[in-house]
């Protein structure tokens, strides 16, 4: 099982809110034996977002799938100087 998380953790350290289907793919694993992995170390190693199909990322890692950081973890303000203003 430890090298199945070290596999899955340097897939997502690259590839954060991916599928459990293309960490299968990438890290050349049977699906039952990713998801058994993800889903038994929720909260340790990995993180689950959504539900179909859940996108998958690893514990501490602070990326979402709109390629954000959480709110609860920013303390500054983002300004886009591109976006024009909306009233």
């Amino acid at each position: 099982m430890e090298e199945m998380i070290a596999k899955i953790t340097e897939f997502l350290r690259k590839n954060p809110n991916s599928r459990a289907r293309l960490i299968c793919k990438e890290i050349g694993a049977e699906k039952k034996a990713v998801n058994s992995c993800l889903y038994s170390n929720i909260g340790k190693h990995f993180l689950k977002q959504g539900e179909t199909p859940p996108l998958w990322r690893n514990a501490g890692d602070n990326t979402v799938s709109d390629n954000t950081v959480s709110d609860d973890t920013r303390t500054d303000e983002v300004h886009n100087i591109d976006a024009p203003e909306r009233n």
